[in-house]
């Protein structure tokens, strides 16, 4: 019988299983209930623990926190900075409920497998942040940028989210080049905006080059980044594929704008 995914996680001794492994270590009764005060869950003295129940968000909040405490155990925790991680992490949120609902759905797999982060390498990543500066970062700055997001020295894969934030940041500095880096979890917030959502390490691109190709357009080896901006995830081979495509051509405002309108029936919004 297939099982409810809300109802089964929104459980108590069902949500705190699943946060041990997130975190990957044992969680005592006492972490448990600084979680559920941080989470907003706060339960009369001697009501047993196997008949609690948690809202939707509060078991997010959980889950969030769980992920939190894997990446930064030594941070303080409050309510609203775990809301912001929260609210700049729901990918996180997604990948964790799509395996819940694969494993627990399933009549062959008993217990629910946790998802294996998809690993990129830091060599690949900081290609696309000289091609988005347009220079070479030097060995020291690569190495601070590191630091900044807490990567080892030495280590030469990281997940595709930290990846994404390394990219943005070199969309920052094109666009803030004396500016001090804002916080890790200012970053994420401002690369939740609608106009980024598409954008991957090949089609990452700043603001200010966003405005120019709106100003003046942009050049055909540029249209992917455009429409990714845009919201749309085009390979260069699909636009081929559209037909009426050239790298070596500049479109104008007004063929750009065709080109989203052509993505939108493509996709369908």
């Amino acid at each position: 019988m297939p099982v409810v995914l809300e109802d089964w996680i929104s459980q108590s001794i069902n949500l705190k299983n699943q946060c041990e492994k997130i975190r990957g270590a044992k969680i005592s009764e006492r972490t448990w209930r600084n979680w559920e005060r941080l989470a907003g869950a706060v339960y009369p003295p001697g009501k047993k623990v196997c008949l609690r129940s948690y809202t939707q968000e509060q078991t997010q909040l959980l889950l969030c926190l769980a992920w939190y405490r894997k990446c930064y155990p030594r941070e303080k925790v409050t309510y609203r900075s775990l809301r912001n991680y929260w609210q700049s992490n729901e990918y996180k949120i997604e990948e964790v409920f799509d395996a819940f609902c694969e494993a627990v759905n399933s009549p062959s797999s008993k217990q629910p497998a946790t998802p294996t982060p998809k690993l990129i390498a830091l060599s690949e990543v900081k290609k696309s942040c000289d091609a988005v500066l347009n220079r070479c970062l030097s060995r020291n700055c690569w190495a601070s940028w590191k630091r900044f997001l807490g990567i080892a020295k030495y280590e030469r894969y990281v997940e595709e989210g930290l990846a994404s934030v390394l990219v943005y940041m070199a969309c920052w500095r094109h666009d803030h080049p004396t500016k001090r880096f804002p916080s890790f979890r200012e970053l994420i917030v401002m690369m939740r905006s609608w106009s980024r959502r598409a954008m991957n390490l090949e089609t990452a691109s700043s603001a200010k080059m966003w405005h120019a190709w709106r100003m003046r357009g942009c050049p055909g080896k540029d249209l992917p980044k455009y429409l990714a901006a845009n919201g749309y995830k085009v390979s260069t081979r699909t636009l081929y594929k559209w037909g009426g495509f050239s790298q070596r051509r500049h479109y104008s405002v007004s063929e750009l704008s065709n080109w989203i309108k052509l993505a939108k029936e493509k996709y369908g919004t």
